[in-house]
């Protein structure tokens, strides 16, 4: 590759390769954190605050085309823009606001709260912007079985993501099974 030339007060002129350059001016991102959530629980979203007085705090979720989740300044929650979606199921730890967490408490998730989230805080000291990455699971909790002849039912519900089932026998057969499968979304968009 040509070298390049840079130009500054301090340095006349300085031959770098493109790619040195490139690898200055391009860095990676790291992935933002991911929080696995349980459907209808409880989940704190981490964030950290910069100490300092006049605490502004703003959680957004940004997948979803920048919702307002949670505000809180003036010391006190400001929920008049809240999006509705988020109406009486978040709160921040008060207490905690002094040493420096800003982390959201939302409850009762639902599968339609899975998405990117974003956390700017401000205080008289600078200001921040993190992100977090919200997954919702509903794990499976039961599972019915079901013989009549030789035909085995095997059904669950209120689970996701999306499961996979998979059928085999004990010991391992050459036997080939008819299967059929029938997956149903729920009005929660549950499996």
């Amino acid at each position: 590759t040509e070298p390049v030339f840079l130009h500054s007060s301090k340095l006349t002129a300085l031959k770098l390769p493109v790619w040195k350059i490139m690898k200055l001016i391009w860095t990676e991102k790291p992935a933002d954190p991911e929080v696995s959530c349980v459907f209808r629980q409880s989940c704190l979203l981490p964030c950290q605050i910069q100490l300092g007085s006049d605490p502004l705090i703003h959680w957004y979720q940004v997948s979803a085309g920048e919702l307002l989740v949670h505000s809180y300044y003036h010391s006190k929650d400001q929920l008049g823009l809240q999006n509705q979606n988020f109406k009486n199921r978040t709160s921040l730890i008060l207490d905690q606001l002094s040493r420096g967490n800003a982390s959201l408490l939302l409850k009762e998730v639902k599968i339609q709260d899975e998405g990117r989230y974003k956390c700017y805080t401000s205080t008289s000291t600078g200001y921040k912007e993190s992100f977090i990455n919200l997954k919702t699971e509903a794990p499976v909790s039961d599972i019915r079985i079901h013989q009549d002849g030789n035909r085995i039912t095997c059904s669950s519900e209120g689970i996701y993501p999306q499961p996979e089932l998979t059928w085999s026998t004990e010991p391992p057969s050459n036997t080939t099974l008819n299967e059929t499968t029938r997956i149903q979304k729920t009005e929660d968009q549950l499996y």
